[in-house]
């Protein structure tokens, strides 16, 4: 993940939420049974892996371009 964040850094926004951990999106993106991905705020991704966040970053910077 440090290699994708410091690679994009600044040109995209995502986080990643762990459910049980993380409660401050509720209110935004309702209930998640996993960790989920939230790119620029409009992009929800569930099924997490090390590729998948890598490819889902770097298509978000690849759309806004």
């Amino acid at each position: 993940m440090e290699n994708v964040s410091n690679k994009y850094q600044g040109q995209v926004n995502y986080k990643i939420y762990y459910a049980g951990k993380d409660f401050d999106y509720i209110k935004k993106y309702g209930m998640m049974m996993r960790g989920t991905l939230i790119i620029n705020e409009e992009k929800r991704i569930d099924m997490l892996s090390k590729k998948v966040i890598e490819d889902a970053i770097r298509n978000a910077v690849e759309e806004q371009s």
